[in-house]
């Protein structure tokens, strides 16, 4: 009896730690970020959108500093240590695109992050998700807003939802709905000098070639000014002779 009754204990201890580190244990945050290649968004940006109960969530492995503008899937594991020294990992992917809109990220396909000087209408959202996959939109695409709290407070820091709905010729009849995380700018990075790109070989003989264009009308101008004009003015000289 006493042997069943620890086995009964065990099993509940048991139970309660292992429920425990399942619930405390997620890194909390998306699995997927889209960045479009020209914009910044910085290794601690991304950092910033995860959190977990077990304490600070730090980078582990990073394939995405310094390729951040080269379109493709990069990888960032996150990882974070409970006090019994226990490791907890997160894969996330992110996807460097082209063109995404006017953004700092969008999470999980549908979640847009943007910053107190990224306003957007409500088109340009949609565009933005259409660029993620997240919707579709056709030739004859319709859309109806059911719950709009960003377009009033673009410009002020806080958590937004957007819900639409889109219907189009195909019979399309769908609902969705996005979060859009407003930052408040404190951790905004200001520069002091923006760097321009240096000169390449091919701008240096792209600018060679314009100055050659430019010196080929004047030289053109010039040459019809003093074929014509001379010719011209004898006309007239003699027309006003007579």
């Amino acid at each position: 009896m006493k042997k069943i009754l620890v086995l009964l204990l065990l099993a509940f201890v048991f139970f309660i730690n292992v429920n425990h580190e399942v619930e405390a244990s997620e890194i909390v945050g998306a699995d997927v970020i889209h960045k479009q290649a020209n914009q910044i968004l910085t290794i601690t940006d991304i950092k910033a959108m995860y959190n977990s109960e077990l304490g600070e969530v730090v980078v582990e492995n990073d394939n995405y500093t310094g390729f951040g503008n080269v379109p493709g899937i990069k990888t960032v594991d996150m990882v974070v240590q409970s006090l019994d020294l226990n490791v907890y990992r997160k894969t996330v992917s992110i996807y460097v695109i082209e063109q995404l809109g006017n953004v700092k990220a969008v999470t999980d396909y549908k979640d847009l992050h943007l910053r107190t000087d990224q306003v957007l209408t409500p088109t340009q959202i949609v565009y933005v998700l259409e660029n993620t996959g997240y919707v579709e939109i056709t030739a004859t695409t319709q859309m109806s807003i059911l719950n709009d709290t960003y377009t009033e407070n673009a410009e002020v820091p806080g958590t937004y939802v957007f819900e639409f709905q889109l219907i189009n010729s195909a019979g399309l009849d769908e609902v969705y709905s996005s979060k859009i995380y407003v930052g408040d700018g404190s951790s905004l990075f200001v520069p002091d000098v923006v760097f321009e790109a240096p000169i390449t070989s091919a701008d240096k003989i792209i600018e060679i070639i314009k100055d050659i264009f430019y010196f080929a009308i004047f030289l053109l101008i010039c040459y019809v000014v003093i074929k014509f004009v001379p010719k011209i003015r004898k006309k007239g000289f003699k027309r006003w002779k007579r």
